[in-house]
């Protein structure tokens, strides 16, 4: 019988670990996209074009309806990063995908580049399905959103607000961002962190040049010492899959009706955007799922 801890993030960061996991022992259970899968798109969302890959079943006919699903990804990443491996798992489970850069990332227009709103990318994630919804090879009646990380949390705000939805997942989502970093740095560290933070925003208002920081960062240090995702696990996948898959990928620009819960046991966060065995593991529960609900027909 196995058995489950649950104790605060920053108990667990000073843990000590024999083995990191960033890669598998099997270099065959890394996965890697297939660009022959997906299809360039394009749609508007508030005026800006925004760039989309379009996955469709391999075993259906062209213009064959079906039901449908809008991917969103970890902060900051491109739609070449983590959803590429979901979005064709669940295309062969007979879904048309749609993944997509939100504004001012990847090829999608927008600026300042690489400023990442939160109401913005739920603006993007919403208009996402309303690209969807004009296509006559998607059943209005079956869509569903589908984000990983940060992504799962935009996903539940959009699904809450937009009511064409009809199912929701997120897979790893991440939520309370805020109190992850305070659990991370402490109350007093994460005050000083924001106060940075908080400077460098007054100074853009101030002087009208867009401040950028690190996206990523080994940790931070007083040469580092503002970051986005300041911790080796999060450097491990960006920095890997941005000289990989995704290219325009940039890590030193950032500015300032039912419910099931699966649990995936992994050894760690970013397990579950590109390694076997997690990733099928988690599509298949997200199939059976989305197929209760939004009823495919296999």
């Amino acid at each position: 019988m196995s058995s489950l801890v649950i104790r605060p993030t920053s108990a667990a960061m000073q843990e000590p670990q024999t083995e990191t996991h960033y890669l598998p022992k099997d270099p065959q259970l890394l996965l890697h996209a297939d660009p022959s899968r997906r299809v360039p798109v394009s749609f508007l969302s508030d005026g800006l074009h925004l760039a989309g890959h379009l996955y469709r079943p391999p075993s259906v006919p062209a213009g064959q309806v079906t039901a449908s699903i809008v991917m969103c990804g970890p902060i900051s990443s491109v739609k070449e990063q983590t959803v590429p491996h979901y979005a064709e798992r669940l295309a062969n489970a007979g879904y048309t995908v749609l993944t997509f850069d939100s504004r001012n990332y990847g090829e999608s227009e927008g600026t300042p580049r690489h400023h990442y709103d939160p109401n913005q990318v739920i603006a993007d994630y919403s208009n996402a399905v309303s690209y969807l919804l004009s296509r006559e090879d998607v059943d209005r009646k079956r869509v569903g959103v589908v984000g990983v990380c940060m992504g799962g949390g935009y996903a539940i705000s959009t699904a809450a607000m937009d009511k064409r939805i009809k199912a929701v997942v997120s897979v790893a989502g991440g939520y309370n961002i805020g109190g992850t970093f305070q659990q991370m740095m402490g109350a007093e560290g994460f005050a000083t962190y924001q106060a940075q933070i908080n400077a460098l925003h007054a100074k853009q208002l101030a002087t009208g040049e867009v401040q950028y920081i690190p996206t990523i960062a080994h940790h931070l240090s007083a040469e580092v010492p503002i970051a986005i995702m300041p911790n080796e696990e999060a450097y491990s996948y960006y920095d890997r899959t941005s000289k990989t898959d995704a290219p325009n990928w940039l890590p030193n620009h950032m500015t300032a009706a039912s419910l099931e819960l699966i649990w995936i046991e992994t050894h760690n966060h970013i397990e579950l955007y590109d390694q076997n065995p997690y990733v099928s593991e988690a599509c298949q529960a997200l199939v059976d799922w989305l197929g209760r609900t939004l009823s495919v027909e296999q």
